[in-house]
């Protein structure tokens, strides 16, 4: 049995079910997981994760995490090094352009040990930096694989020099069976407005100030929409003050954050589901909403719109600045009662098809395939 070792930040709600399958998944092609992650947590994460959610080897290094702005925190990865030599894995996966990706470059040269990058990152603002650009060119030519979460970043690393063989997708999701369960999206009833949800770490760069400007639109044009905005972060204050200045106060509602059982709750009693942002390298939010079975107005800016969201099928896709667009959306499904339902059956549909964690495991096998 192979070892392979998987570097990454820390624990999440969504990737512990996915390694979960993973480990199953490796071991069955012969090769044997271990999780490797910088540390436990972050201030910035609320989620709590039971000990026997881990049905996978892992190990916990006690580095530090550094913020390095108000919505940017990054691991030291202190202790990996050590791990590295303790191991002598045979693969290795890191995720992203870190300086845990940086050590596990530095020792697979060493040993001669293959390494792969994991990666969601999309072309956005902050890419143009040149030395960042640098960085990241300099990482990709001593990798030997690369594992992207969709087709928006699988052509993101080779344009950063990744040859296009070597780059294989394995789509970033989450246990989508946990929303089958839902009702799905249906039509709002006579009388009804129209809800809609969006769900995320609540900072600037999610744009729910611009979801809540089209709300206000939406209700100024005669159109009865309701929104509830689901998450806690650094722009809560500022976005319940302007909905309180649009005059949406009993309209928009801000509950916090939320464990799984409400979340779903939450999917449950809406007609549709609004992704705003300016920037995702993916949105696993656009995966949790299509599973529930809801329509997605999805932003233009996220790296999971072009590959889950299809025009008219599945949801709207859509430059939220653009406000008379969205505005003309909702007016389409507030028009359109079948369109809800029908909209959401093919979401969820899609999601069982092609994005579920067997269909992410399929990228894993394909690539350790190659390093036999």
């Amino acid at each position: 049995m192979r070892r392979l070792l998987v570097v990454t930040n820390i624990p999440t709600p969504y990737r512990v079910p996915l390694f979960n399958v993973l480990d199953a998944a490796l071991r069955g092609a012969g090769w044997a997981m271990e999780v490797v992650f910088g540390s436990r947590g972050n201030t910035r994460r609320k989620w709590r994760i039971d000990d026997d959610a881990f049905r996978f080897p892992h190990t916990f290094l006690e580095s530090r995490n550094l913020r390095l702005g108000p919505d940017r925190i990054v691991n030291t990865y202190a202790g990996l090094r050590g791990i590295l030599e303790d191991r002598r894995p045979d693969g290795i996966v890191c995720t992203g352009y870190s300086a845990g990706t940086m050590a596990a470059l530095r020792h697979g040269r060493r040993r001669g040990v293959p390494v792969a990058i994991w990666s969601g990152a999309v072309p956005r603002a902050a890419e143009q930096q040149w030395w960042r650009r640098i960085q990241r060119r300099w990482l990709v030519r001593r990798a030997d694989r690369f594992l992207a979460y969709g087709t928006e970043a699988a052509s993101y690393l080779e344009t950063l020099g990744a040859p296009s063989p070597r780059v294989h997708i394995a789509w970033n999701t989450v246990d989508t069976a946990r929303f089958e369960g839902l009702p799905g999206a249906r039509a709002p009833g006579r009388g009804e407005p129209l809800r809609l949800v969006t769900v995320g770490y609540l900072e600037r760069g999610k744009r729910i100030d611009l979801a809540l400007r089209a709300v206000a639109q939406a209700r100024a044009r005669g159109l009865d929409v309701e929104m509830e905005v689901v998450g806690d972060g650094t722009a809560r204050a500022a976005l319940e003050a302007q909905s309180r200045e649009l005059g949406l106060n009993g309209h928009v509602r801000f509950p916090g954050y939320r464990e799984q059982g409400a979340l779903r709750e939450s999917l449950a009693g809406a007609h549709a589901f609004v992704f705003p942002t300016s920037h995702d390298i993916w949105g696993l939010v656009l995966v949790e909403a299509m599973a529930a079975g809801l329509p997605c107005l999805a932003s233009t800016r996220a790296g999971a719109t072009r590959d889950l969201v299809v025009e008219g099928e599945t949801g709207f896709a859509l430059d939220f600045e653009d406000t008379g667009a969205v505005v003309d959306r909702l007016s389409r499904l507030r028009d359109e009662p079948g369109r809800v339902a029908s909209m959401g059956a093919a979401g969820r549909a899609r999601i069982r098809d092609r994005f579920t964690r067997a269909h992410s495991s399929r990228g894993w096998l394909e690539m350790t395939e190659r390093w036999s």
